[in-house]
This record gives C-alpha cells, structure tokens and sequence, in this order.
C-alpha cells in the first residue's frame, strides 16, 4: 500500500508505512484540522498504517498533549492489524493520544514505553529501565551503558533546563537484538532549539548546535549533551536525528555524513533519537571528549544499582527479576544481565533473599545453561548465590543436572 497522510474534515488518516518524512506531514495535518478548520475533536484513524516506529510516533505525544491541554480532544481508530494494535498499547501511544480509553502500558518487552517526564525524579527513574532494559537484552560493557547514560541524561536535561515545554518531555527507548543497538527518541513541545540559541537559519542552528562548545557551564561539559551524544551515536555507527522547528538534521551512517536542511512544514518543538551500536569497548573515551580530555561520569547506573563494594556485584534476584521467574523468556533476560555484570571482571553474588519459587524453565535458562557456557569451575568460582530457599535450590541443582546431560541445544 502507497503510504500517505490525508487530512477530511475532523479525520486524519495514516495507510501504508509510516516513514521520517510522514511526522511532519501528521504535524501539517494537525494544524490544518485544528486551527485552519477550527476542529476541536480529532480522529486519528490508523486502520490503514501497516508499519510505523517510535522516531515517528515519540515526537507527535508533546504535540497532541499540547493540543489536548488547550482543550482539543483526540480519538484513535488504531491499526486493522492486530500485532500493531498491540505496539500502540504496549508503546504507550494509544495512552498519550486517548487517555480515557487506554490505561498506560506495563508491558515489559523490548522497549521502554513511551514515559512523560518533568523533573530530576522523573529523569532518573526513567535512565534506571533505559539501563535495565539494555542489560536485559543487549551484550554490552560498562563504558558503553555509561556513554548511553550520559547522552539519555543530558538531553533529558535539556528539555528541563532549555525547552521551556509547557507539558515537559516524552521518551521512549528500543532495544534491537538483531544489530545489537538501543535506540532512544527524546522530545519535547518547547521554543525549539534554534529560538533558544537565537539563529534564525532553523538549519544552521542545529549544526551548531553538535559543536563542543555550544554550552551553558564549560567547567561541567554541561550543555554539551548534544555534541557528545551525536559523536556517541555516530561514533558507534548507529544514527542521529533532530527535528527543531523549521529545522532537520539526520545522520543516517557515518560514510554520508551530517545531512541538514530547512523545512517549509514546522516541529513546534524539539525531537532527538540516538540509535547508538553496542560493540566498541573504547566508545566512553572516544565520544565523550571535551577540548581534547576524555569525560568519564562519576557515578553511574552499575555503582548505583549492583556495587556494594570495591570487589563485589550483587544482584537481587527479587528486586530485578520477580516478573520473570514464571517463563524461560523471561529467563533468557536474566541470563543476559548476569552475563552483562560478569563482563565487570568481578564474581557476581545472586541474592535470593525473599524468593520462595521459580519455575523449572526459568532455572534452566538461567543456571542451567550458564552452567554449560561456563563451565563447572568458571560457574562455581564466580557466581555466587545466597540466601537460596531449599525448594529454589532444589530446582536450580536439577535443572543444572539435566542441562549438562543435554548440552545447550534446544532439544
């Protein structure tokens, strides 16, 4: 299906796939319904979309609630397809776009719903599931999960230091198992970047704006959180994209280069997404330089969450992984994030304190095959686990018994 957006009285309607260049056309398509009709109830009909991602629907949620908060209501007609239908729940758009119908997503997947944040609190506790989802589903390292970090923070800081958005920002973050990236869409319905830098060329603005230097505290690399976060995208041989009032740019990968053009159609506000490639153990000192000195942030999603000393990484096992101790699929998570933590080069301690059952599934993904990756000696000299309940034992000893009888085929 040819994939366009078409705008009828009070309905607009999204067919086919929806692309980059669709979010401003939605944008067109909302002001013309809005103020040039005068409408003040607005159906999204979505019946027809056979494809859409968060780089396009993340930054419509500050423009829609902008709209809802000067009093125009919203409907959604979501997607015939029924698997879409649940990425737009799941995503949390159907939420921002009709609250009254849709309750927000807990939907533990691969992605962090889309979250509305306003301050400190917010931030951080958004960073923590940005953080979590990546060690759950991506092979990663510690320097590489602090770049991310610091590149989410810094640009959340900017939509509370800099946006002036009367409803705050939206994020939204992916994981991609198949090209092992994390992709996350930051946005806001602010003054834009290039009204708060005071250029007037909306394209020249954003350029400038991934300089080093272009910064609020130059003994804090503050304000540099755009210039490092695209060196960190583009660095790992991922993507960046900023859509600021009449301005766009894109880096698509490293061999194009930085693309930039003015827009005749606006964004009344600012978008970033950072698709950022996990791979590059050297990507922290890389990306995060300033006047030549490498940046390296303090405290960090690791220290904060698993270290509580010099030598030892504790993971609780209730805290991190209560809803997963049902499901094998939920066990793969946990595997992964305590492969992550082993890559720290320190034992890792499995705190069952407050568990009283697993399923077999669960121990067998889990232990079961890390038993078989590992080895015995490997396994039993740096992993460690207390406070196990008889029962859970009991399961966690069969399921390693009956593994190494089959190996780690599917069988």
């Amino acid at each position: 299906m040819d994939s366009h957006v078409e705008g009828s009285l009070n309905r607009i309607s999204i067919q086919g796939g929806v692309q980059r260049h669709h979010l401003r056309r939605l944008c067109a398509s909302l002001h013309q319904t809005i103020v040039d009709r005068g409408c003040s109830d607005v159906v999204l009909d979505f019946s027809l979309c056979d494809g859409v991602t968060e780089a396009v629907m993340l930054p419509l949620m500050p423009i829609i609630t902008d709209y809802r908060r000067r009093g125009i209501s919203f409907d959604l007609i979501p997607p015939a397809d029924a698997q879409l239908t649940r990425l737009f729940l799941n995503a949390n758009w159907g939420h921002y776009i009709k609250p009254e119908r849709y309750d927000p997503s807990s939907h533990e997947g691969g992605h962090v719903p889309a979250l509305r944040f306003g301050g400190t609190e917010d931030q951080s506790d958004i960073l923590d599931k940005v953080m979590r989802l990546i060690l759950r589903q991506l092979e990663t390292d510690r320097s590489t999960l602090k770049a991310i970090e610091w590149s989410l923070g810094e640009i959340m800081d900017n939509v509370s230091n800099h946006a002036q958005s009367s409803v705050g920002g939206f994020v939204q973050a992916t994981a991609y198992k198949n090209r092992n990236q994390v992709e996350f869409v930051v946005s806001d319905a602010g003054i834009g970047i290039p009204a708060s830098m005071q250029i007037d060329n909306h394209a020249t603005a954003l350029r400038e704006a991934i300089h080093e230097g272009v910064t609020r505290d130059k003994t804090q690399n503050a304000g540099n959180g755009l210039y490092g976060s695209y060196r960190v995208a583009f660095l790992s041989g991922g993507q960046f994209e900023i859509h600021s009032l009449h301005g766009l740019l894109y880096v698509n990968n490293p061999e194009e280069g930085i693309r930039n053009s003015q827009e005749t159609v606006p964004y009344n506000g600012t978008s970033v997404r950072c698709a950022i490639t996990i791979g590059d153990h050297e990507l922290l000192n890389k990306a995060l330089r300033f006047k030549d000195v490498p940046h390296d942030p303090p405290v960090d999603y690791i220290e904060r969450t698993f270290e509580r000393g010099e030598d030892d990484v504790t993971l609780n096992m209730r805290e991190q992984a209560w809803r997963d101790f049902g499901s094998r699929q939920g066990g793969v998570k946990i595997r992964s994030m305590i492969r992550n933590l082993l890559n720290l080069n320190h034992p890792v301690i499995l705190d069952f304190s407050g568990v009283g059952v697993i399923s077999s599934s669960f121990a067998d993904e889990v232990f079961g095959r890390l038993f078989v990756e590992m080895g015995p000696r490997a396994f039993m000299t740096r992993i460690e686990m207390r406070n196990v309940d008889p029962t859970v034992e009991g399961l966690i000893d069969r399921a390693i018994v009956q593994r190494t009888r089959l190996g780690n085929g599917d069988a």
